[in-house]
């Protein structure tokens, strides 16, 4: 089938959208192309890139600019399957399905309860009560959701939702260790992702202070952090002398850098869309040797509980997280099992490989119901994009 995948939010190479899944539905035989703002390329490990124009005036006008735009680049590719990642775009997705495509809506987050998360006030609660309308729509029309979590999943209708979890990647992680690896002198504690208050940055700094000199430890932030200026309120710490700060990197340079760590931190704060959610930086950390210390929320404690791959402390108490991270600083024995279980788990079970499958199997059916073959689907291939 040809198939676009479009976002007008996430990076053009978006480790979910690019890396996993388009790359994996091209794998499979179909045809991609991928809208998204600022392409690096015009085609790339068989996804075809097409840029988006900036959008234009003030920001209502500047919306309605960009969900045009995007609606004009997507249906010139008359595509049989459109796959969107991004809930503003639920109108641009409801005029192709009139249009006679197929539409597939990728939930990547709780998006009514995030706003209320990291918002507050009245424009707060009319952007949450904006994604529970566009929800509302989209669950009448879209042929099929493919959520992160089964908690998203349990919002969408069951007959048209499976769920696809954003695990790991292995071959990114084929030249990890894990138990005895030499991480040097220095006792260095990883945290990559987005540094803001929700997801525990100053607990975690607090937490570098109450550490034991004796233990050398440090703790490797990389990220970058959310508003900007947060950065000053967590270099007014006292335990930021014990942080090292390193800005996005590239994914190869990225994991270079964790393989220096010892264990890997996961406190985001207390929030209803904390608590059911399965961050990718957890398998990440599994994926290469890492143990984990996350917060202490009962699904992220049954998982870790099962795997045996870290331990779990009260996300807004820095002294139990300092807590936690000397007890595995202290317990070099544990840590190397809690390794090992971790990437054995990874490379067994909580992969993308084996959630890629479940994207293809869906591609398959809604083939099915368009009646395409295989020798169908190529000579559609063949007809020029307009």
């Amino acid at each position: 089938m040809r198939v676009v995948h479009i976002s007008t939010l996430h990076p053009a190479l978006d480790v979910r959208i690019f890396h996993k899944e388009c790359r994996t539905l091209a794998a499979a035989g179909h045809e991609l192309h991928l809208v998204v703002r600022d392409p690096p390329c015009t085609e790339l490990d068989g996804v075809h890139f097409h840029g988006l124009p900036p959008a234009m005036g003030r920001r209502p006008l500047r919306i309605w600019s960009r969900l045009r735009n995007t609606y004009r680049c997507a249906a010139a590719l008359r595509a049989d399957v459109y796959h969107f990642h991004d809930a503003e775009l639920v109108p641009v997705a409801r005029k192709l399905r009139r249009d006679g495509a197929r539409v597939v809506y990728d939930v990547h987050e709780d998006s009514p309860l995030e706003v209320l998360s990291l918002n507050r006030g009245t424009y707060a609660w009319a952007k949450h009560m904006a994604f529970r309308m566009l929800w509302r729509s989209a669950r009448r029309f879209v042929d099929a959701f493919v959520c992160a979590t089964p908690a998203i999943a349990r919002l969408f209708p069951a007959d048209r939702t499976i769920t696809v979890h954003n695990y790991p990647l292995r071959r990114e992680f084929v030249h990890s260790t894990a138990g005895g690896a030499d991480r040097g002198d220095m006792r260095i504690i990883a945290y990559v992702g987005i540094i803001s208050a929700i997801r525990g940055a100053r607990e975690m700094v607090r937490a570098m202070e109450l550490l034991p000199e004796s233990l050398n430890a440090r703790l490797m932030l990389i990220g970058e952090c959310h508003p900007p200026d947060f950065e000053s309120a967590l270099r007014s710490l006292p335990g930021w002398g014990r942080v090292e700060f390193i800005h996005w990197l590239p994914r190869e340079k990225l994991f270079a850098q964790v393989a220096k760590a010892c264990c890997g931190l996961v406190m985001f704060q207390p929030g209803p869309n904390h608590l059911e959610a399965l961050p990718n930086k957890i398998f990440e950390y599994m994926a290469a040797g890492l143990p984990i210390i996350a917060s202490d929320f009962p699904l992220w404690r049954s998982l870790i509980e099962q795997v045996r791959c870290g331990v779990v402390a009260n996300p807004v108490d820095a002294g139990a997280i300092s807590r936690a991270i000397q007890f595995v600083l202290e317990n070099p024995d544990k840590a190397d099992q809690m390794s090992i279980h971790g990437r054995e788990a990874v490379m067994a079970t909580f992969n993308w490989e084996a959630e890629g499958k479940k994207l293809v199997q869906l591609y398959a059916g809604l083939a099915a119901r368009l009646g395409i073959t295989s020798a169908t689907s190529k000579a559609n291939w063949n007809q020029p994009a307009t």
